[in-house]
């Protein structure tokens, strides 16, 4: 056997790895200081990477390492990857640095064999998080007890899907915006909730603090509110673009360039004048084309857990949050504020999301 990673210090007891290996359990990320190296390609190339880290480490290794793959970031060739070693204390190197891990909530399971077969464990994860209606941020973690390549069979690996902290979001944004005392009655019907609340709880609760919304702030400051609480967009993929406009001075240009480009850049672009129309594509695209009417048609378009199955009941403002993906993108690009007008929504009754980014003045 070639037991390419095992640190035997650190890592948990057979017993009780295999005590919550078929279980999908919530964790509280405690903050971490690690090594990090970050790396484009895949999982075959971490064991020179471990190599590596340990060798700089060496007595200051404080666990076992840390992959966050950011899946935004992907080509051919692989994705980008934060390889991580936890350790005592600050230390440098070539290709580098000292961090630390923010604190952050996962839903985390043991994965026992081949890489290749991670996915089906990765999808347990997924539906025992969209069960309880959680949204999943865009970079997963995986904890690495023993990577064995000559007998894959023996890998020990865990997932760590990190939550979008989609409540932590509202809940700041409201007291910026409309004060602690409106915040405390906005969040009333959410606060009742636990981690484990079932979807349909957790939508129901949502429904009924967005409607205290609605009556308590006007549309700009529900777009403020809603709008932070959107998925961060992959920041690596924003400097690109930038660069692009930056050297063309040209929208068009950039557009053809990220519709070539695929990915999660958007795909769906088009541009009216000083207006700039972007549609989602489904989120699910085999369960879309298969669906059989028109509530599993936008079922399956939704990429939301917390609404998808309540969509009809949803208040449209909702939506306002879906819209704070592109601000960050284009805003991020133009460098200037931009007004983003939704077209079209699921919670409006429409069968697809669009968005109208409008261009500042003087931009080509």
């Amino acid at each position: 056997m070639l037991l390419i990673y095992d640190f035997n210090d650190v890592l948990q007891s057979d017993s009780e790895m295999h005590s919550i290996e078929e279980k999908v359990v919530h964790k509280v990320l405690d903050e971490t200081l690690v090594a990090q190296n970050r790396i484009h390609g895949s999982v075959a190339d971490l064991p020179e990477v471990f190599t590596s880290l340990n060798a700089v480490a060496g007595n200051l290794v404080a666990g076992n390492p840390i992959v966050i793959h950011h899946w935004g970031v992907s080509d051919s060739d692989g994705h980008d990857m934060d390889v991580c070693l936890p350790i005592k204390e600050e230390i440098e190197g070539n290709e580098l640095t000292s961090v630390k891990l923010p604190r952050k909530d996962a839903m985390t399971m043991i994965h026992r064999g081949p890489y290749s077969e991670i996915n089906h464990s990765y999808s347990r994860v997924s539906r025992h998080t969209y069960e309880r209606g959680h949204p999943i941020a865009e970079s997963t973690r995986e904890v690495y007890y023993n990577l064995d390549i000559e007998h894959p069979e023996n890998t020990v690996i865990e997932i760590q899907a990190i939550l979008h902290d989609w409540t932590e979001r509202y809940m700041a944004k409201l007291e910026a915006v409309l004060g602690l005392e409106a915040k405390d009655e906005i969040l009333a019907p959410i606060s009742k909730l636990s981690i484990d609340s079932p979807a349909d709880v957790r939508q129901k609760a949502l429904c009924e603090s967005l409607g205290i919304l609605e009556n308590m702030a006007n549309g700009e400051q529900q777009f403020e509110i809603l709008s932070h609480c959107a998925h961060v967009y992959p920041i690596e993929l924003i400097p690109p673009m930038r660069d692009l406009f930056r050297s063309t001075r040209s929208v068009d240009i950039v557009i053809e360039a990220m519709t070539s480009k695929g990915g999660y850049y958007p795909k769906l672009l088009r541009r009216e004048g000083s207006i700039i129309y972007s549609e989602k594509s489904p989120a699910n695209p085999s369960a879309y084309k298969e669906s059989k009417n028109a509530a599993e048609r936008r079922r399956a378009y939704c990429f939301c857990p917390l609404i998808r199955d309540c969509l009809d009941e949803t208040p449209e403002v909702f939506c306002y949050c879906s819209a704070g993906w592109p601000k960050q993108l284009w805003e991020g690009i133009l460098e200037h504020p931009l007004k983003i007008e939704i077209v079209k929504s699921l919670t409006k009754g429409d069968d697809t999301c669009e968005f109208a980014i409008h261009l500042p003045k003087g931009v080509t």
